[in-house]
C-alpha cells in the first residue's frame, strides 16, 4: 500500500499541467499578453515543485539526522534519491541528444554534454536551450547534495544542538546566504527578466528550502501549524499577490527586485499554502484517480513534453489546426510519459523499495 499524501499529489499535479500549459499555451491563445500568461504559467509550476521537493526531501532528512547512525543512513538516502532522479533524466538527456543532431531545427553545436551529465550545464550561466527543461533539476540535484553537507557541518559546529534548531539555522543560512548573493552579484550582471537568476543554479539553491521550512514546521510544530493552516493558506496567497504585484505593475522593468528579494518572498509564499494541503481529503472518485495518476507520471511527464512540442511544431505539421496541436501534445505528452513510467521509473522504483 503506497504511503500517498493526496494534498501533495494535488499540488504535483497542479505543478506539472501548469508547466505543460505554459509551454504551449501559444497554440491556443496568441494575444499580446500570450507570453506573459506563457511565463508565470510555466513559472509557478516549477516554484511549487521546488517547494514540494523540499517538503518532501525535509521529511527524510528529518528521520536520518534523527538517526544514531546519520552517516550510514544519509549514505542511503542519497542512493535512493539518485535513482528515482537519474536514470530517467540520463536516459532523456540521450534522446534529446540525438534528436538534437538530426531533427531540431536550431542547431545547439556549442553544447558541452558533460556538463548535463553532472549537473554544471547552469550552476553560473545560462545553459544553452538544448534539454531546457533541465535546467530545473540541477537546482534539485545540487541542493541534495550541498543542504545535507551543511546540515553536517552545522552538527559538528553545534554538537549539542537540537535537530529542530540543526534545521532552523541550516535553512537560515541558506535562504540569507543566497539571497545576499543575488543582491551582491545582480549589479554586475546582464540579465532579462525571463533569463535572469531564475534559471541560474547557484543563485536559486535557497528555492527548496522553503520546503524544508514547511517540513520542519509540521514535524516540529504539527499541532500549532495545522490549526493555523487556513490563515496560512490566506496569507500565502496575499504574500503572493503582493510580491507579483510589485513586479507586474511596470510590466517587469525593475529587474533588481525581481532577481533578489522577489524569489525569497516567493518561497515564503508558496511555503505558507502547504500546511493546507498536508491533510485535504478528496473522495476516491474519478477525479482522485485522474489527479493520483497525473502525480505518479509527474517526472516523466516534466521531461518529456517539451520533446512532444518539437515534434508537434515540425514543418510537416504546419497544416494541422493549432488547436488540433494543442489536444495532441497534451495526449502524445500523457501518452509518452505513462510509457515512460511503466518501464522506465515504475521497475526501478521497485528496486529501489528494496535498498535497505
Amino acid at each position: 500500500m503506497e504511503n500517498r499524501i493526496f494534498g501533495y499529489d494535488l499540488v504535483r499535479s497542479v505543478a506539472v499541467m501548469l508547466v505543460l500549459f505554459g509551454h504551449s499555451i501559444g497554440l491556443i491563445y496568441s494575444g499580446s499578453d500570450s507570453f506573459y500568461f506563457s511565463f508565470l504559467s510555466g513559472f509557478f509550476g516549477v516554484e511549487l515543485f521546488f517547494v514540494l521537493s523540499g517538503v518532501l526531501i525535509g521529511n527524510i532528512l528529518i528521520r536520518v539526522f534523527s538517526s544514531e547512525d546519520v552517516f550510514n543512513n544519509l549514505k542511503k538516502f542519497f542512493i535512493r534519491r539518485w535513482l528515482r532522479t537519474l536514470p530517467l533524466y540520463y536516459l532523456m538527456l540521450l534522446i534529446y541528444w540525438i534528436g538534437n543532431l538530426y531533427f531540431d531545427s536550431i542547431q545547439n553545436d556549442d553544447v558541452a554534454l558533460w556538463k548535463y551529465i553532472f549537473f554544471i550545464q547552469n550552476f553560473f550561466n545560462i545553459q544553452p536551450t538544448f534539454f531546457g527543461v533541465s535546467w530545473s533539476l540541477c537546482v534539485e540535484e545540487w541542493f541534495y547534495v550541498l543542504f545535507p553537507t551543511v546540515l553536517l557541518l552545522i552538527k559538528k559546529i553545534l554538537q549539542k544542538c537540537s535537530n529542530y534548531y540543526l534545521f532552523v539555522i541550516s535553512i537560515f543560512v541558506f535562504t540569507s546566504f543566497f539571497l545576499l548573493v543575488r543582491i551582491f552579484d545582480f549589479n554586475d550582471l546582464q540579465f532579462t527578466f525571463y533569463e535572469g537568476v531564475r534559471k541560474i543554479t547557484f543563485y536559486r539553491l535557497d528555492s527548496i528550502s522553503y520546503g524544508i521550512l514547511v517540513a520542519v514546521g509540521i514535524h516540529y510544530l504539527k499541532d500549532k501549524v495545522i490549526a493555523y493552516k487556513y490563515f496560512l493558506f490566506v496569507l500565502g496567497l496575499i504574500v503572493l499577490l503582493f510580491n507579483q504585484y510589485f513586479i507586474i505593475k511596470d510590466f517587469y522593468i525593475h529587474l533588481n527586485y525581481f532577481n533578489t528579494i522577489y524569489y525569497s518572498i516567493l518561497g515564503l509564499g508558496l511555503a505558507m499554502l502547504f500546511p493546507f494541503f498536508f491533510d485535504l481529503k478528496f473522495s476516491e472518485g474519478k477525479t482522485y484517480k485522474v489527479i493520483t495518476f497525473t502525480s505518479k507520471i509527474s517526472y516523466s511527464l516534466y521531461l518529456v513534453h517539451w520533446l512532444v512540442y518539437k515534434v508537434i511544431m515540425f514543418p510537416l505539421f504546419n497544416y494541422v489546426h493549432h488547436h488540433i496541436k494543442f489536444l495532441a501534445f497534451l495526449i502524445f505528452s500523457f501518452l509518452i510519459a505513462f510509457i515512460s513510467y511503466e518501464l522506465v521509473e515504475k521497475p526501478i522504483l521497485k528496486f529501489r523499495g528494496s535498498v535497505q
